[in-house]
Protein backbone atom coordinates (compact mmCIF):
# COMPACT_ATOMS: atom_id res chain seq x y z
CA UNK A 1 0.00 0.00 0.00
CA UNK A 2 1.78 3.31 -1.19
CA UNK A 3 1.88 5.74 1.83
CA UNK A 4 0.72 9.60 1.92
CA UNK A 5 2.31 12.50 3.60
CA UNK A 6 0.30 13.87 6.78
CA UNK A 7 -1.53 16.57 5.98
CA UNK A 8 0.68 19.05 8.17
CA UNK A 9 3.43 17.56 6.31
CA UNK A 10 1.69 18.48 2.85
CA UNK A 11 0.97 21.97 3.68
CA UNK A 12 4.66 22.40 5.08
CA UNK A 13 5.48 21.63 1.76
CA UNK A 14 3.30 23.52 -0.61
CA UNK A 15 3.48 26.32 1.77
CA UNK A 16 7.46 26.60 1.34
CA UNK A 17 7.48 25.43 -2.51
CA UNK A 18 5.06 27.99 -3.75
CA UNK A 19 7.03 30.68 -1.35
CA UNK A 20 9.88 29.45 -3.33
CA UNK A 21 8.26 30.16 -6.99
CA UNK A 22 7.97 34.00 -8.57
CA UNK A 23 9.31 36.79 -6.07
CA UNK A 24 11.72 37.16 -8.88
CA UNK A 25 11.79 34.44 -11.47
CA UNK A 26 12.80 30.18 -10.67
CA UNK A 27 13.81 28.40 -7.64
CA UNK A 28 16.30 30.75 -6.95
CA UNK A 29 13.57 33.31 -7.14
CA UNK A 30 13.63 33.75 -3.25
CA UNK A 31 13.23 36.86 -1.28
CA UNK A 32 16.76 37.61 -1.53
CA UNK A 33 17.63 37.53 -4.95
CA UNK A 34 18.39 40.97 -5.60
CA UNK A 35 17.21 41.18 -9.43
CA UNK A 36 14.04 40.09 -8.94
CA UNK A 37 13.07 42.31 -6.06
CA UNK A 38 13.89 45.35 -8.54
CA UNK A 39 11.31 44.07 -11.12
CA UNK A 40 8.02 45.10 -9.00
CA UNK A 41 5.71 47.75 -9.41
CA UNK A 42 7.30 51.19 -9.05
CA UNK A 43 4.36 52.88 -6.97
CA UNK A 44 5.66 56.54 -7.92
CA UNK A 45 5.04 56.12 -12.30
CA UNK A 46 2.55 53.20 -12.20
CA UNK A 47 -1.36 53.47 -12.08
CA UNK A 48 -3.18 50.44 -9.33
CA UNK A 49 -6.66 50.32 -10.79
CA UNK A 50 -6.26 53.95 -12.47
CA UNK A 51 -4.93 54.95 -8.80
CA UNK A 52 -2.46 57.49 -9.45
CA UNK A 53 0.43 57.80 -6.54
CA UNK A 54 1.31 61.20 -6.65
CA UNK A 55 5.02 60.58 -4.73
CA UNK A 56 6.63 57.26 -4.49
CA UNK A 57 5.00 54.68 -2.39
CA UNK A 58 6.87 51.83 -3.58
CA UNK A 59 8.69 51.90 0.20
CA UNK A 60 5.37 51.80 1.70
CA UNK A 61 4.00 48.96 -0.06
CA UNK A 62 6.76 46.64 0.02
CA UNK A 63 5.89 46.05 3.63
CA UNK A 64 3.66 42.97 2.17
CA UNK A 65 7.59 41.50 1.39
CA UNK A 66 7.98 41.15 5.50
CA UNK A 67 4.61 39.56 5.21
CA UNK A 68 5.45 36.90 2.87
CA UNK A 69 8.79 36.39 4.86
CA UNK A 70 7.15 35.96 7.75
CA UNK A 71 4.80 33.37 5.61
CA UNK A 72 8.18 31.66 4.63
CA UNK A 73 9.81 31.18 7.67
CA UNK A 74 6.54 29.74 9.01
CA UNK A 75 6.07 27.36 6.69
CA UNK A 76 9.15 24.93 7.93
CA UNK A 77 7.21 24.53 11.39
CA UNK A 78 9.77 24.27 13.55
CA UNK A 79 10.11 26.03 17.10
CA UNK A 80 13.27 27.96 15.10
CA UNK A 81 11.40 29.27 12.36
CA UNK A 82 8.21 30.52 14.83
CA UNK A 83 11.34 32.67 16.31
CA UNK A 84 12.59 33.61 13.16
CA UNK A 85 8.81 34.41 11.51
CA UNK A 86 8.52 36.76 14.76
CA UNK A 87 11.78 38.46 14.58
CA UNK A 88 10.92 39.20 10.72
CA UNK A 89 7.60 41.05 12.08
CA UNK A 90 8.94 42.78 14.93
CA UNK A 91 12.20 44.07 12.97
CA UNK A 92 11.22 44.02 9.54
CA UNK A 93 13.51 43.74 6.26
CA UNK A 94 12.37 45.61 3.65
CA UNK A 95 10.47 48.78 4.41
CA UNK A 96 12.54 51.97 5.51
CA UNK A 97 15.68 50.52 5.87
CA UNK A 98 18.67 52.54 7.24
CA UNK A 99 22.06 51.75 8.15
CA UNK A 100 23.49 52.56 11.53
CA UNK A 101 27.34 53.94 10.95
CA UNK A 102 29.79 54.29 13.70
CA UNK A 103 32.30 57.07 12.77
CA UNK A 104 35.95 56.69 13.39
CA UNK A 105 36.84 60.10 14.38
CA UNK A 106 37.20 60.79 17.91
CA UNK A 107 35.22 63.90 18.67
CA UNK A 108 32.10 61.92 15.90
CA UNK A 109 30.03 64.99 14.78
CA UNK A 110 31.73 68.31 13.55
CA UNK A 111 28.15 70.01 13.88
CA UNK A 112 24.66 69.37 14.20
CA UNK A 113 22.83 67.34 11.09
CA UNK A 114 19.06 67.86 10.55
CA UNK A 115 16.73 65.03 9.41
CA UNK A 116 16.40 64.31 5.98
CA UNK A 117 20.25 66.07 5.25
CA UNK A 118 21.82 64.65 2.10
CA UNK A 119 23.98 62.26 2.52
CA UNK A 120 26.51 60.42 0.38
CA UNK A 121 28.14 57.52 0.43
CA UNK A 122 28.92 53.90 -1.54
CA UNK A 123 28.31 50.60 -1.86
CA UNK A 124 31.31 47.59 -1.68
CA UNK A 125 31.18 47.85 -5.84
CA UNK A 126 31.55 51.57 -5.45
CA UNK A 127 27.92 52.40 -6.54
CA UNK A 128 27.25 55.97 -5.39
CA UNK A 129 24.33 55.84 -2.55
CA UNK A 130 22.32 59.09 -2.19
CA UNK A 131 21.09 58.97 1.49
CA UNK A 132 19.30 61.59 3.96
CA UNK A 133 19.90 61.60 7.33
CA UNK A 134 17.16 59.14 9.23
CA UNK A 135 16.78 61.52 12.08
CA UNK A 136 18.53 64.61 13.48
CA UNK A 137 22.26 63.57 14.90
CA UNK A 138 23.70 66.40 17.37
CA UNK A 139 27.74 67.66 17.18
CA UNK A 140 29.79 65.08 18.98
CA UNK A 141 27.55 62.27 18.07
CA UNK A 142 29.49 59.12 17.29
CA UNK A 143 26.71 56.98 15.15
CA UNK A 144 24.82 58.48 12.65
CA UNK A 145 21.82 56.90 10.84
CA UNK A 146 21.25 57.32 7.10
CA UNK A 147 18.31 55.98 5.07
CA UNK A 148 18.57 54.17 2.18
CA UNK A 149 17.30 56.05 -1.01
CA UNK A 150 14.34 54.32 -2.32
CA UNK A 151 14.09 55.94 -5.88
CA UNK A 152 13.40 53.67 -9.13
CA UNK A 153 16.77 52.19 -9.97
CA UNK A 154 18.16 52.42 -6.61
CA UNK A 155 19.50 48.97 -5.52
CA UNK A 156 18.13 47.34 -2.54
CA UNK A 157 19.45 47.05 0.72
CA UNK A 158 16.90 44.65 2.43
CA UNK A 159 18.92 42.82 5.77
CA UNK A 160 16.77 43.75 9.21
CA UNK A 161 15.71 40.06 10.44
CA UNK A 162 16.06 38.83 6.79
CA UNK A 163 19.50 37.52 7.41
CA UNK A 164 17.71 35.06 9.58
CA UNK A 165 16.36 33.07 6.89
CA UNK A 166 19.27 34.25 4.57
CA UNK A 167 16.80 36.50 2.05
CA UNK A 168 18.50 39.60 2.75
CA UNK A 169 19.84 41.85 -0.35
CA UNK A 170 22.87 43.82 0.39
CA UNK A 171 24.00 44.96 -3.34
CA UNK A 172 22.20 48.45 -2.35
CA UNK A 173 23.70 48.71 1.41
CA UNK A 174 26.98 51.19 2.56
CA UNK A 175 30.51 49.13 2.28
CA UNK A 176 31.49 47.51 5.37
CA UNK A 177 33.86 50.55 5.83
CA UNK A 178 34.59 53.73 3.84
CA UNK A 179 33.46 57.50 3.87
CA UNK A 180 30.44 59.88 3.63
CA UNK A 181 30.03 62.68 2.34
CA UNK A 182 27.42 65.11 4.40
CA UNK A 183 27.87 69.07 2.63
CA UNK A 184 31.36 69.68 2.56
CA UNK A 185 32.46 67.24 5.12
CA UNK A 186 33.95 63.77 4.75
CA UNK A 187 33.56 61.40 7.64
CA UNK A 188 35.65 57.99 7.89
CA UNK A 189 32.83 55.36 9.25
CA UNK A 190 33.10 51.63 10.06
CA UNK A 191 29.97 49.21 10.89
CA UNK A 192 28.49 45.58 10.62
CA UNK A 193 26.15 45.33 7.32
CA UNK A 194 24.25 42.17 8.88
CA UNK A 195 23.53 43.29 11.79
CA UNK A 196 23.56 47.38 11.56
CA UNK A 197 21.34 47.54 8.43
CA UNK A 198 18.07 48.25 10.59
CA UNK A 199 14.15 49.16 9.40
CA UNK A 200 11.65 52.09 10.47
CA UNK A 201 8.89 50.39 9.21
CA UNK A 202 7.77 47.18 11.01
CA UNK A 203 4.21 45.10 10.52
CA UNK A 204 4.64 45.11 14.38
CA UNK A 205 5.20 48.89 14.74
CA UNK A 206 1.53 49.37 13.27
CA UNK A 207 0.26 48.12 16.33
CA UNK A 208 3.20 49.02 19.09
CA UNK A 209 2.88 53.13 17.97
CA UNK A 210 -1.25 52.60 17.36
CA UNK A 211 -1.84 54.42 20.43
CA UNK A 212 0.16 57.09 20.23
CA UNK A 213 -1.21 57.83 16.14
CA UNK A 214 -5.01 57.16 16.60
CA UNK A 215 -5.80 57.36 20.56
CA UNK A 216 -4.23 59.77 22.34
CA UNK A 217 -4.77 63.20 21.86
CA UNK A 218 -1.23 64.75 23.29
CA UNK A 219 0.63 63.88 20.08
CA UNK A 220 -0.84 66.58 17.91
CA UNK A 221 -3.68 63.80 16.48
CA UNK A 222 -6.16 66.36 16.21
CA UNK A 223 -8.87 63.88 15.54
CA UNK A 224 -7.87 61.15 17.85
CA UNK A 225 -9.25 59.23 19.34
CA UNK A 226 -10.12 57.65 15.83
CA UNK A 227 -13.85 55.56 16.18
CA UNK A 228 -12.51 52.13 14.86
CA UNK A 229 -9.41 51.82 16.40
CA UNK A 230 -11.48 52.98 19.71
CA UNK A 231 -13.74 50.19 18.96
CA UNK A 232 -11.31 48.04 19.04
CA UNK A 233 -9.79 49.25 22.51
CA UNK A 234 -13.22 49.47 24.15
CA UNK A 235 -13.10 45.46 23.01
CA UNK A 236 -9.62 43.62 23.92
CA UNK A 237 -9.00 47.08 26.85
CA UNK A 238 -5.34 46.59 25.13
CA UNK A 239 -4.33 49.17 22.61
CA UNK A 240 -1.63 46.62 21.25
CA UNK A 241 -4.10 43.71 20.99
CA UNK A 242 -2.47 43.05 17.53
CA UNK A 243 0.89 42.69 18.54
CA UNK A 244 -0.32 40.66 21.48
CA UNK A 245 -2.37 38.17 19.35
CA UNK A 246 0.57 37.50 16.76
CA UNK A 247 2.91 37.69 19.25
CA UNK A 248 0.86 34.78 21.57
CA UNK A 249 0.44 33.09 18.40
CA UNK A 250 4.54 32.54 17.54
CA UNK A 251 4.77 32.00 20.91
CA UNK A 252 1.93 29.08 21.54
CA UNK A 253 0.79 31.07 24.74
CA UNK A 254 -2.74 32.84 25.63
CA UNK A 255 -3.12 36.41 24.57
CA UNK A 256 -3.03 39.19 27.95
CA UNK A 257 -6.23 41.16 27.21
CA UNK A 258 -8.24 42.57 29.59
CA UNK A 259 -11.25 42.82 28.01
CA UNK A 260 -13.33 40.14 25.13
CA UNK A 261 -12.22 37.83 22.80
CA UNK A 262 -8.96 36.29 24.83
CA UNK A 263 -7.18 33.18 22.60
CA UNK A 264 -5.05 30.42 24.01
CA UNK A 265 -2.65 29.10 21.63
CA UNK A 266 -1.51 26.97 23.86
CA UNK A 267 -4.38 24.23 22.25
CA UNK A 268 -2.64 24.61 18.97
CA UNK A 269 0.03 23.12 17.17
CA UNK A 270 2.35 24.73 14.12
CA UNK A 271 -0.42 25.03 11.74
CA UNK A 272 -2.65 26.37 13.64
CA UNK A 273 -0.70 29.07 15.00
CA UNK A 274 0.96 29.40 11.91
CA UNK A 275 -2.31 30.42 10.85
CA UNK A 276 -2.63 33.32 13.55
CA UNK A 277 0.25 34.66 13.07
CA UNK A 278 0.16 35.18 9.43
CA UNK A 279 -3.35 36.39 9.18
CA UNK A 280 -2.94 38.39 12.49
CA UNK A 281 -0.09 40.30 11.26
CA UNK A 282 -2.21 41.18 7.74
CA UNK A 283 -5.63 41.18 8.68
CA UNK A 284 -5.47 43.11 11.99
CA UNK A 285 -1.81 45.21 12.11
CA UNK A 286 -1.71 46.18 8.25
CA UNK A 287 -5.54 46.71 8.19
CA UNK A 288 -6.11 49.27 11.26
CA UNK A 289 -3.11 50.77 10.38
CA UNK A 290 -4.28 51.48 6.54
CA UNK A 291 -7.87 53.40 8.22
CA UNK A 292 -5.00 55.23 10.43
CA UNK A 293 -3.47 56.49 7.10
CA UNK A 294 -6.97 57.14 6.33
CA UNK A 295 -7.78 59.18 9.05
CA UNK A 296 -4.74 61.06 9.30
CA UNK A 297 -5.28 62.17 5.46
CA UNK A 298 -8.70 64.00 6.80
CA UNK A 299 -6.53 65.16 9.71
CA UNK A 300 -3.81 66.55 7.92
CA UNK A 301 -7.07 67.94 5.48
CA UNK A 302 -8.86 70.04 8.56
CA UNK A 303 -5.50 71.91 8.58
CA UNK A 304 -6.10 75.64 8.62
CA UNK A 305 -4.84 76.93 5.12
CA UNK A 306 -5.45 78.33 1.45
CA UNK A 307 -5.05 76.94 -1.83
CA UNK A 308 -3.10 79.78 -3.01
CA UNK A 309 -1.45 82.59 -0.97
CA UNK A 310 0.25 85.67 -2.92
CA UNK A 311 4.06 86.09 -2.24
CA UNK A 312 3.91 88.94 -0.26
CA UNK A 313 1.01 88.06 2.42
CA UNK A 314 2.82 86.19 5.50
CA UNK A 315 0.02 85.96 7.08
CA UNK A 316 -0.65 83.28 4.52
CA UNK A 317 -0.44 79.79 4.91
CA UNK A 318 -0.07 77.78 1.90
CA UNK A 319 -2.02 74.06 1.87
CA UNK A 320 0.56 71.38 1.08
CA UNK A 321 0.21 67.61 -0.13
CA UNK A 322 0.20 66.22 3.51
CA UNK A 323 -3.44 64.69 2.99
CA UNK A 324 -3.07 63.44 -0.55
CA UNK A 325 0.55 61.81 1.01
CA UNK A 326 -0.93 59.90 3.88
CA UNK A 327 -4.14 59.12 1.58
CA UNK A 328 -1.66 57.55 -1.11
CA UNK A 329 0.02 55.91 1.91
CA UNK A 330 -3.51 54.02 2.49
CA UNK A 331 -3.75 53.22 -1.29
CA UNK A 332 0.30 51.35 -0.82
CA UNK A 333 -0.11 49.64 2.20
CA UNK A 334 -3.87 48.21 1.28
CA UNK A 335 -2.07 47.03 -1.82
CA UNK A 336 1.38 46.26 -1.31
CA UNK A 337 4.14 45.60 -3.85
CA UNK A 338 3.02 42.04 -5.50
CA UNK A 339 -0.35 42.56 -6.03
CA UNK A 340 -1.35 41.84 -9.77
CA UNK A 341 -4.42 43.82 -11.41
CA UNK A 342 -4.61 41.78 -14.52
CA UNK A 343 -5.74 38.46 -13.21
CA UNK A 344 -6.69 39.96 -10.01
CA UNK A 345 -4.26 37.64 -7.45
CA UNK A 346 -1.45 37.63 -6.10
CA UNK A 347 -0.31 39.36 -2.95
CA UNK A 348 -0.48 39.04 0.86
CA UNK A 349 -2.59 42.61 1.95
CA UNK A 350 -5.95 43.55 2.07
CA UNK A 351 -6.62 44.27 -1.80
CA UNK A 352 -5.59 40.08 -2.22
CA UNK A 353 -7.84 38.72 0.51
CA UNK A 354 -11.24 40.74 -0.60
CA UNK A 355 -10.63 39.35 -4.18
CA UNK A 356 -9.37 35.72 -2.80
CA UNK A 357 -13.06 36.26 -0.73
CA UNK A 358 -15.38 37.75 -3.34
CA UNK A 359 -14.29 33.75 -5.50
CA UNK A 360 -15.55 32.14 -2.02
CA UNK A 361 -18.79 33.79 -1.66
CA UNK A 362 -19.64 34.76 -5.34
CA UNK A 363 -18.66 38.55 -4.76
CA UNK A 364 -16.58 39.54 -8.31
CA UNK A 365 -16.86 40.35 -11.66
CA UNK A 366 -13.97 37.75 -13.28
CA UNK A 367 -12.37 37.91 -10.36
CA UNK A 368 -12.32 41.54 -9.24
CA UNK A 369 -14.24 41.19 -6.05
CA UNK A 370 -16.85 43.88 -5.60
CA UNK A 371 -15.36 45.25 -2.50
CA UNK A 372 -12.27 45.78 -4.57
CA UNK A 373 -14.29 47.62 -6.88
CA UNK A 374 -15.89 49.74 -4.61
CA UNK A 375 -12.95 50.78 -2.10
CA UNK A 376 -10.99 51.89 -5.63
CA UNK A 377 -14.19 54.24 -6.44
CA UNK A 378 -13.63 55.70 -2.92
CA UNK A 379 -9.88 55.94 -2.95
CA UNK A 380 -10.19 57.63 -6.58
CA UNK A 381 -12.95 59.85 -5.35
CA UNK A 382 -10.99 60.75 -1.57
CA UNK A 383 -8.15 62.06 -3.30
CA UNK A 384 -9.83 64.12 -5.52
CA UNK A 385 -11.99 65.49 -2.81
CA UNK A 386 -8.43 66.25 -0.53
CA UNK A 387 -6.61 67.73 -3.83
CA UNK A 388 -9.19 70.39 -3.37
CA UNK A 389 -9.20 70.43 0.07
CA UNK A 390 -13.31 69.03 0.61
CA UNK A 391 -12.69 67.10 4.29
CA UNK A 392 -15.82 66.58 4.57
CA UNK A 393 -16.21 65.20 1.17
CA UNK A 394 -13.24 62.75 1.73
CA UNK A 395 -14.04 61.85 5.15
CA UNK A 396 -17.02 60.25 4.37
CA UNK A 397 -15.05 58.38 1.12
CA UNK A 398 -12.74 56.98 4.29
CA UNK A 399 -15.32 55.61 6.15
CA UNK A 400 -17.11 54.49 3.75
CA UNK A 401 -14.02 52.31 2.51
CA UNK A 402 -13.28 51.29 6.46
CA UNK A 403 -16.64 49.90 6.68
CA UNK A 404 -15.68 47.65 3.20
CA UNK A 405 -12.68 46.62 4.63
CA UNK A 406 -14.90 44.68 7.07
CA UNK A 407 -16.33 42.76 4.40
CA UNK A 408 -13.59 40.56 3.71
CA UNK A 409 -13.08 39.32 7.46
CA UNK A 410 -16.99 38.61 7.71
CA UNK A 411 -16.57 36.33 4.90
CA UNK A 412 -13.97 34.68 6.00
CA UNK A 413 -15.32 33.92 9.27
CA UNK A 414 -18.43 32.68 7.83
CA UNK A 415 -16.31 30.55 5.40
CA UNK A 416 -14.79 29.05 7.98
CA UNK A 417 -17.73 28.72 10.36
CA UNK A 418 -19.21 26.50 7.85
CA UNK A 419 -16.24 24.58 7.04
CA UNK A 420 -16.55 23.79 11.28
CA UNK A 421 -20.15 22.98 11.25
CA UNK A 422 -22.35 20.12 10.59
CA UNK A 423 -23.04 21.38 7.06
CA UNK A 424 -19.67 21.33 6.29
CA UNK A 425 -16.76 18.41 6.42
CA UNK A 426 -16.06 18.33 10.45
CA UNK A 427 -16.68 15.25 10.84
CA UNK A 428 -14.43 13.85 7.86
CA UNK A 429 -11.96 16.25 8.23
CA UNK A 430 -8.47 15.24 9.50
CA UNK A 431 -7.43 17.05 13.07
CA UNK A 432 -4.43 18.68 11.42
CA UNK A 433 -7.61 20.37 9.13
CA UNK A 434 -9.68 21.45 11.90
CA UNK A 435 -7.22 22.84 13.71
CA UNK A 436 -6.31 25.06 10.62
CA UNK A 437 -9.83 25.65 10.07
CA UNK A 438 -10.13 26.96 13.19
CA UNK A 439 -7.40 29.43 13.45
CA UNK A 440 -7.92 30.84 10.54
CA UNK A 441 -12.39 31.64 11.77
CA UNK A 442 -10.79 32.64 14.94
CA UNK A 443 -8.46 35.36 13.30
CA UNK A 444 -10.92 36.71 11.08
CA UNK A 445 -13.47 36.80 13.74
CA UNK A 446 -10.64 38.40 16.02
CA UNK A 447 -10.31 41.25 13.12
CA UNK A 448 -13.84 42.01 12.83
CA UNK A 449 -15.31 41.13 16.24
CA UNK A 450 -14.92 44.97 17.89
CA UNK A 451 -16.90 46.17 14.92
CA UNK A 452 -19.74 43.88 15.49
CA UNK A 453 -19.14 44.31 19.53
CA UNK A 454 -19.89 48.22 19.07
CA UNK A 455 -23.60 47.21 16.83
CA UNK A 456 -24.64 44.35 19.08
CA UNK A 457 -23.07 42.83 22.19
CA UNK A 458 -24.78 39.49 21.63
CA UNK A 459 -24.14 39.03 18.50
CA UNK A 460 -20.30 39.45 19.19
CA UNK A 461 -20.54 36.90 22.04
CA UNK A 462 -22.41 34.46 19.83
CA UNK A 463 -19.69 35.08 16.50
CA UNK A 464 -16.92 34.31 19.56
CA UNK A 465 -18.68 31.74 21.39
CA UNK A 466 -18.59 29.33 18.01
CA UNK A 467 -15.08 30.44 16.54
CA UNK A 468 -13.21 31.01 19.27
CA UNK A 469 -9.45 29.04 19.40
CA UNK A 470 -9.86 25.47 20.34
CA UNK A 471 -13.88 25.74 19.38
CA UNK A 472 -13.48 22.93 16.58
CA UNK A 473 -17.04 22.64 15.48
CA UNK A 474 -18.66 25.77 15.18
CA UNK A 475 -22.75 26.44 14.63
CA UNK A 476 -23.23 28.05 11.25
CA UNK A 477 -26.84 28.91 11.43
CA UNK A 478 -26.20 31.11 15.08
CA UNK A 479 -22.78 32.44 13.80
CA UNK A 480 -23.98 34.07 10.07
CA UNK A 481 -27.45 35.42 12.08
CA UNK A 482 -25.76 36.97 14.37
CA UNK A 483 -23.57 39.02 11.65
CA UNK A 484 -26.88 39.45 9.41
CA UNK A 485 -28.18 41.46 12.58
CA UNK A 486 -25.13 44.04 12.70
CA UNK A 487 -24.61 44.78 8.40
CA UNK A 488 -27.38 47.55 8.74
CA UNK A 489 -25.09 49.71 11.99
CA UNK A 490 -22.08 47.96 9.65
CA UNK A 491 -23.01 50.07 6.66
CA UNK A 492 -22.84 47.22 4.35
CA UNK A 493 -25.89 44.49 3.10
CA UNK A 494 -26.13 40.84 2.10
CA UNK A 495 -25.24 41.44 -1.07
CA UNK A 496 -22.18 42.93 -0.24
CA UNK A 497 -21.47 39.77 1.57
CA UNK A 498 -22.96 36.72 -0.67
CA UNK A 499 -23.01 33.30 0.63
CA UNK A 500 -20.64 30.54 0.85
CA UNK A 501 -19.89 28.77 -2.36
CA UNK A 502 -19.28 25.11 -3.52
CA UNK A 503 -15.73 26.13 -5.37
CA UNK A 504 -15.94 23.76 -7.97
CA UNK A 505 -19.81 24.09 -8.67
CA UNK A 506 -20.12 27.17 -7.47
CA UNK A 507 -23.30 26.39 -5.81
CA UNK A 508 -24.35 27.43 -2.56
CA UNK A 509 -23.77 25.53 0.25
CA UNK A 510 -26.37 24.42 2.86
CA UNK A 511 -27.95 27.17 4.97
CA UNK A 512 -24.99 29.22 3.37
CA UNK A 513 -26.97 31.22 0.53
CA UNK A 514 -27.15 35.11 0.95
CA UNK A 515 -29.61 36.78 3.32
CA UNK A 516 -31.99 39.58 2.07
CA UNK A 517 -32.71 40.60 -1.45
CA UNK A 518 -31.40 37.93 -3.87
CA UNK A 519 -30.39 40.80 -6.12
CA UNK A 520 -27.38 40.83 -7.45
CA UNK A 521 -28.01 37.12 -6.70
CA UNK A 522 -29.75 35.23 -9.01
CA UNK A 523 -30.40 31.90 -7.96
CA UNK A 524 -32.13 29.34 -9.34
CA UNK A 525 -32.82 25.44 -8.74
CA UNK A 526 -31.68 22.42 -10.72
CA UNK A 527 -32.12 18.94 -9.57
CA UNK A 528 -28.36 17.13 -8.87
CA UNK A 529 -27.08 20.55 -8.37
CA UNK A 530 -26.83 20.76 -12.61
CA UNK A 531 -27.14 24.11 -14.77
CA UNK A 532 -26.33 25.92 -17.53
CA UNK A 533 -23.56 28.37 -17.16
CA UNK A 534 -24.20 31.87 -19.13
CA UNK A 535 -21.95 31.90 -22.42
CA UNK A 536 -18.89 34.47 -22.59
CA UNK A 537 -18.86 34.42 -19.03
CA UNK A 538 -16.64 31.26 -17.94
CA UNK A 539 -13.11 31.56 -16.52
CA UNK A 540 -10.78 29.18 -14.42
CA UNK A 541 -9.56 29.50 -11.25
CA UNK A 542 -6.63 27.61 -10.08
CA UNK A 543 -6.96 26.33 -6.58
CA UNK A 544 -2.84 26.16 -5.71
CA UNK A 545 -1.30 23.12 -5.85
CA UNK A 546 -4.07 21.17 -4.45
CA UNK A 547 -6.96 21.26 -7.39
CA UNK A 548 -7.06 21.32 -11.29
CA UNK A 549 -9.16 24.32 -13.17
CA UNK A 550 -12.58 24.78 -12.49
CA UNK A 551 -15.27 26.88 -14.66
CA UNK A 552 -17.00 28.69 -12.93
CA UNK A 553 -20.40 30.96 -13.49
CA UNK A 554 -20.01 34.33 -14.30
CA UNK A 555 -21.85 38.10 -14.48
CA UNK A 556 -24.97 39.32 -13.67
CA UNK A 557 -25.13 43.27 -13.50
CA UNK A 558 -23.37 45.07 -11.04
CA UNK A 559 -22.27 48.55 -11.32
CA UNK A 560 -18.61 48.39 -12.42
CA UNK A 561 -16.90 51.41 -13.61
CA UNK A 562 -14.75 49.46 -16.72
CA UNK A 563 -11.69 51.24 -15.48
CA UNK A 564 -8.36 49.77 -17.78
CA UNK A 565 -6.09 48.35 -15.60
CA UNK A 566 -2.36 48.51 -15.85
CA UNK A 567 0.84 46.95 -14.83
CA UNK A 568 3.96 47.30 -15.58
CA UNK A 569 6.71 44.52 -14.59
CA UNK A 570 5.20 43.37 -11.41
CA UNK A 571 6.66 40.05 -10.36
CA UNK A 572 4.19 36.92 -9.77
CA UNK A 573 3.98 36.75 -6.48
CA UNK A 574 4.53 33.18 -4.23
CA UNK A 575 0.92 31.90 -3.21
CA UNK A 576 0.13 30.03 -0.33
CA UNK A 577 -1.55 26.56 -1.26
CA UNK A 578 -5.86 27.39 -1.93
CA UNK A 579 -7.58 24.71 -0.83
CA UNK A 580 -10.92 23.96 -2.49
CA UNK A 581 -14.09 23.75 -0.48
CA UNK A 582 -15.93 20.66 -1.64
CA UNK A 583 -18.76 20.12 0.84
CA UNK A 584 -22.10 18.98 -0.17
CA UNK A 585 -24.03 22.04 -2.35
CA UNK A 586 -27.85 23.07 -2.09
CA UNK A 587 -28.28 23.14 -5.92
CA UNK A 588 -28.77 27.27 -5.24
CA UNK A 589 -26.95 28.12 -8.08
CA UNK A 590 -24.73 31.35 -7.89
CA UNK A 591 -24.79 33.59 -11.29
CA UNK A 592 -21.43 36.27 -10.48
Amino acid sequence: MASFPSFAALVASLLLSSSLVAVGGAASVRTGDAEGRNRQRNLSTTKFLDYKFDKDMTDHARIDRDQLAIQQALALQTSESFDNAKTIYEEGGHSKSYARLKLVADGGLPTKVKKGSAIKGKTADGVTIHGKAYEQAEEGDAVIEVQYPTDEGAAPCFVGALNLVDNEVTDGCFAKTGKITIGKTKLQYDYNVEEENLNGRTIAGFSLGAKKKMYDTEHGCAGCPYPEYAAFYDYYQDFEYADDWVKSAASGSATPFSGNGNADFSKFGFIGRGEAVKKGAAYMNTFMYVIRELRDAIDDCNVACSLECNADDTTCTQCNDEPVAAWDEAVAFYTGSLAETEGHDGGYLLYSLANKRGLNCGTHTDGQSWVNTDIFENFHQGKKHLEVRNCKGAEKNAERISQLMNVPLIQGTLRYAHKLSEHGNVERDSADLIEKHNAEGATFAAAVLPALHKCNEKAAKTVYKNMKVGKLKANYPEVKQAFESTYDCLGISCADVGGVLNDISQFFLPEAAPCGSQQPFKQYTSAGGGGTLSAGAKFGIAFGSLAAVGIIAGVVAKRMNGRKEEVKDVPAPAESAVESYTAEDTGEKSII
